[in-house]
């Protein structure tokens, strides 16, 4: 296949924004069973989706990827069947119960809750039929490389939006602390939350900073170097963002991923069209929490954002003074009256907005919480913001049109570049021309008028020139094109499932705890069958995870602050001599100790006390 580039869709409408900008696939969850409960899909939104996806050549992806209990397993099994219906090209999963199922026949993707971040898992994963693994964003180069030296199995990496501090599919905090599982699509994001950081007696070293939470992942400027190790499907994060967020990030990569293939064609594309925008996508510009590229280079780097977890913007200066609803910043900046404006203020984000800016003084809504110190930042710059809004997007499929003219009737034949065509047919009296270059130039200008089609004229094959009405041409452009676009859009054969290996082979592990999230019978009878040995049920069904790891990250506190002695960090956020004894994070009546696994340069949170 070509390089593919995801894009996220939380209804339909959004899903078609997507695909417009030049998505070559999106994914989406249905109204149960996916990571992103709260924007849940009814079966007529994946209908619009997949009937404009097989326009352009795409596919589209449904999200089954929480853990199932069950009781569950039934619904599970129906609403994949109905997905099918709609018309969805693939599922991707993470309960190994979905092996188990009478399932419809399409490929099955691993979900990265699925923990697809060794190359002995996902080549387990091809073994058992799987078509797909969707990579850990902690994955670095090198790690993708080894994961691809493994296995046949397409592989899909995050290359921009919001990272989980912890390990793919492994983070049991929210469900532990707050009853609320993100492996089950309801994570509460509990690492957002302000935290304190207390020593071994009782001293806290730091208050109500967002310790556990992370920036965003940008890896634009790395498309070649994914690539070459071996990815071929380019997610976009973001089920919950909004359309401003899909339109500026879509065109973005669609942009990046096009200079790339221009540079390498033999990479391929995954689906047809070329998309030209009104705006200049920024992804700074739209909702992000300063943007980073994490582990791909396998080096560490400074991943925390402890004053906020929120998205504060370009910084645009310092606060001097402020005089009722006059703040003067120390340098004038790039500010218009609609721009909004964010800060910090105490553990909040706080935010007003511009109305009139003089040089340096600025002139806001809401002066309340400003400061001398005060550091500003642009969430919102109102004038690209509503450049975005109103800007158009194109995508356009080339097509090969060939008009043939015979004393008694015209055929028009447009076909696109995946073969497929369609005619119009107008009977009449067409006659030689008496300026054959007059009659030819106003047939190719006529037929080029493809505005309102999903089309765009490439070449025109036109036998013999003859005099053809306008009214006629523009019936036969209109009749051919409405007739390719429908076939378009007819439903086509899809590609089907893979076919299990005779042998699973083993698993990387034998005895299996529940950080393997076996939440039902079925999941249990499949890794029987490869040979291991299920040792407890998922978190979701242990009654306590009091004194057990909550959860794994490669983000560390103790690199964050200076204190790392194999990873020297020179700019630590905060300077302080490091304490000795345990560490442990605090909010409310919750508890989690630190422990740093330094050999394998991990962080892992033990639940010491949790909330009532």
């Amino acid at each position: 296949m070509g390089l593919e580039l995801l894009a996220p869709a939380k209804n339909a409408d959004q899903g078609i924004l997507a695909l417009r900008c030049g998505a070559d696939a999106v994914y989406m969850g249905g109204s149960r069973f996916g990571a992103r409960q709260a924007v849940g899909c009814g079966t007529e939104a994946f209908e619009r989706v997949a009937s404009e996806a097989r326009l352009w050549g795409a596919k589209v992806f449904a999200t089954l990827n929480t853990v199932v209990f069950d009781h569950e397993l039934e619904a599970a099994r129906r609403q994949a069947w109905e997905l099918y219906e709609a018309g969805v090209d693939a599922f991707i999963v993470q309960d190994m119960a979905f092996l188990e199922l009478d399932l419809p026949p399409l490929p099955l993707h691993a979900s990265t809750q699925a923990a697809c971040d060794e190359p002995e898992k996902v080549a387990f994963l091809a073994r058992a039929g799987f078509s797909r693994a969707i990579l850990a964003r902690e994955l670095s180069l090198q790690d993708i490389r080894a994961v691809r030296a493994a296995t046949d199995l397409e592989l899909e990496a995050f290359v921009f939006g919001a990272l989980c501090v912890g390990e793919s599919g492994r983070c049991y905090l929210s469900g532990s602390i707050c009853g609320r599982s993100g492996n089950r699509g309801e994570c509460a994001q509990p690492c957002r939350a302000p935290w304190n950081l207390v020593d071994a007696t009782g001293r806290v070293l730091v208050r109500e900073q967002h310790l556990l939470s992370i920036r965003d992942l940008d890896l634009s400027d790395h498309l070649e170097a994914l690539a070459d190790a071996g990815v071929v499907s380019f997610k976009i994060e973001g089920r919950l963002k909004d359309a401003d967020y899909v339109k500026n990030v879509v065109s973005h990569l669609r942009r990046k991923l096009d200079a790339l293939l221009a540079r390498r064609p033999e990479l391929g594309r995954a689906s047809l069209g070329t998309v030209r925008q009104g705006f200049e996508p920024d992804p700074r510009k739209t909702f992000n929490r300063g943007l980073s590229t994490y582990r791909l280079e396998g080096s560490r780097q400074v991943m925390g954002t402890p004053e906020a977890a929120h998205h504060l913007g370009e910084a645009v200066g310092t606060v001097r003074s402020v005089q009722a609803d006059r703040v003067v910043l120390e340098a004038p900046a790039p500010l218009n009256p609609g721009d909004g404006l964010a800060f910090v203020n105490g553990t909040e984000v706080c935010g007003t907005v511009v109305n009139a800016v003089e040089g340096a003084q600025v002139f806001v809504q809401e002066p309340r919480g400003l400061k001398p110190g005060t550091r500003l930042h642009r969430n919102l710059d109102h004038r690209w913001i509503k450049a975005l809004r109103a800007a158009k997007v194109e995508r356009r499929i080339p097509v090969a049109a060939t008009l043939t003219l015979t004393d008694d009737a015209a055929t028009l034949r447009l076909e696109d570049p995946a073969g497929l065509a369609a005619e119009a047919r107008a009977e009449g009296r067409f006659e030689a021309p008496r300026d054959a270059e007059v009659a030819r130039t106003a047939i190719q200008e006529a037929l080029a008028r493809l505005g309102n089609t999903p089309f765009e004229l490439a070449t025109l094959a036109l036998p013999e020139v003859r005099f053809v009405p306008l009214k006629v041409l523009n019936g036969l452009r209109r009749e051919a094109a409405e007739a390719l676009e429908a076939l378009r859009r007819s439903p086509r054969l899809r590609e089907g499932r893979r076919p299990p290996a005779p042998e699973l082979g083993p698993l990387p592990q034998a005895d299996l705890d529940f950080t393997w999230n076996v939440a039902n019978a079925a999941a249990r009878s499949f890794y029987e069958r490869a040979g291991a040995q299920v040792l407890e049920p998922a978190a979701e069904l242990q009654p306590s995870l009091q004194d057990r790891v909550v959860m794994t990250t490669r983000h560390c506190v103790a690199f964050e602050l200076g204190w790392c002695a194999l990873h020297p960090n020179p700019e630590p956020w905060r300077r302080l001599a490091r304490p000795e004894g345990p560490l442990y994070l605090e909010n409310g009546p919750t508890r989690l100790e630190c422990r740093f696994d330094c050999a394998r340069c991990r962080m892992e949170l033990v639940l010491r006390k949790a909330a009532p």
